[in-house]
């Protein structure tokens, strides 16, 4: 496992959390859902709340006729459910392996929901580090991408392109959706692969694999939650570029207002009450 993700830069581990336990998630979700619903109608925006339609469906149906201009929509998905998931056993045991003992959720995540359609959520082949800054290139950040449905390359599942991982860093820069543009085409050098999932797979993949997704082309909405996780402070030894790209990465997830807590190994991890708390204290 350790060698095909060091090879490869991604590693999709399959079944890795019970189907039951997406459910809070999935269930939380719905009802933030309704909630908004219930605002845009309020708002006079909407003529139909659309009760009757279940997770998948009924946020496509809110924005049938105009678009919803998110590439992620974080703030629903915070609460004790994702919180658990974040620590869930089937994905810090896939991390182990690879990260070591001292396992750390950085405070990144977001919740995706790729609209049917919408050229806005469909991310073009590019690093994580491109986002984060050419100071992260050298550090260790391993995203987790859980779909909460099944996926495929109907509705937008990710690809990959397999070795880019041990790519240098591309130059890019934003385009109007806000998304990063190579300014290599990475499909020069290597071909991208798609990677359909179901349902309790997870996807594991590091901040220099080039990774993205194209236009969810079904009807319903392809729900997914990428989370980081990175080796925890003060716990490992490691070249000073490396240490020094992994403090940068701390340093601007604080900035930012994401809190980080350690999930398994050396320290104690946090409740939901005390994340809450930390966000609170970046807050004030």
């Amino acid at each position: 496992m350790t060698d095909t993700y060091l090879e490869n830069g991604y590693l999709h581990v399959r079944q890795a959390i019970p189907v039951i336990d997406l459910e809070p998630l999935r269930n939380c979700i719905h009802r933030q859902v309704g909630l908004y619903a219930q605002d845009l109608l309020d708002q006079r925006k909407i003529k139909d709340p659309f009760h009757h339609l279940p997770f998948g469906q009924r946020l496509a149906a809110l924005h049938r006729e105009n678009e919803i201009r998110l590439r992620s929509w974080n703030q629903p998905a915070l609460g004790p459910e994702l919180h658990a998931l974040i620590q869930h056993p089937g994905i810090v045991d896939a991390l182990e392996p690879l990260l070591g003992p001292n396992i750390s959720f950085n405070g990144d995540y977001h919740l995706r929901p790729k609209m049917p359609d919408s050229e806005l959520t469909a991310f073009p082949l590019h690093q994580d580090s491109q986002y984060y800054g050419k100071q992260s290139r050298h550090a260790h950040i391993i995203t987790v991408w859980i779909p909460l449905v099944d996926v495929d390359e109907t509705n937008g599942c990710l690809f990959v392109i397999p070795g880019s991982n041990g790519w240098e860093l591309i130059d890019s820069k934003r385009d109007k959706n806000m998304n990063m543009r190579s300014f290599e085409d990475p499909e020069a050098r290597g071909t991208p692969i798609p990677i359909p999932m179901n349902k309790g797979d997870i996807l594991l993949f590091s901040n220099m694999t080039f990774h993205g997704s194209k236009v969810n082309r079904t009807d319903e909405v392809r729900w997914s939650i990428d989370i980081r996780y990175c080796r925890t402070k003060g716990t490992y030894d490691a070249p000073q570029e490396v240490l020094d790209g992994e403090e940068f990465m701390r340093a601007k997830l604080e900035r930012t207002k994401r809190p980080p807590f350690i999930v398994r190994g050396q320290g104690a991890t946090a409740t939901f009450e005390e994340w809450m708390a930390a966000f609170e204290a970046l807050l004030s």
